[in-house]
């Protein structure tokens, strides 16, 4: 799913624990378009292409990496 010219759902949700299911609500997926198209399309614009190693992590993952809340 794409949600901004340069980003898709699939980066912001990218994981190596493939055996924790990260899919992420659809209102968490409204607000990763917005986070996308408000703020990362601007700073691209600005600094050039940048990567997201890390856009949402579910709770189940968030706590298998030691994340913090």
């Amino acid at each position: 799913m794409i949600l901004s010219p340069h980003f898709t759902l699939a980066e912001m949700v990218r994981s190596s624990h493939r055996a924790i299911d990260n899919t992420p609500p659809l209102e968490v997926v409204e607000r990763l378009r917005a986070l996308c198209r408000e703020f990362l399309e601007p700073v691209r614009q600005r600094f050039g292409p940048l990567w997201v190693t890390s856009g949402y992590r579910c709770p189940a993952l968030n706590t298998a990496i030691g994340g913090s809340r």
